[in-house]
């Protein structure tokens, strides 16, 4: 995925992501109220919903990602087909 000179990079964005995951787990579990019982059955209504709200949130990123598709290839079509300007040397005269 990676050039062999960007391995630091892609090592960082990795442990960002994976901290950001972790910060973001850490939130979500506090969404969930205190279970009032000691069952399992008691808790799964709080974390069905969680899961729900969670998928569907996805679902969404994803249909609006599907829909931008089009758009997105234009805009890397463009600049990849967008001519090279090369600069004027300028040549003093003597």
């Amino acid at each position: 995925m990676a050039t062999r000179a960007q391995p630091v990079v892609m090592m960082g964005s990795w442990m960002l992501v994976t901290g950001l995951a972790s910060l973001f787990a850490g939130d979500f579990s506090g969404m969930i109220p205190e279970p009032t019982g000691t069952t399992a059955v008691a808790t799964n209504a709080g974390y069905a919903k969680l899961f729900a709200e969670l998928g569907a949130g996805s679902l969404a990123v994803g249909i609006m990602l599907v829909v931008l598709i089009p758009f997105l290839r234009k805009l890397i079509s463009d600049k990849a087909e967008t001519p090279i300007v090369e600069a004027a040397t300028v040549v003093p005269v003597a």
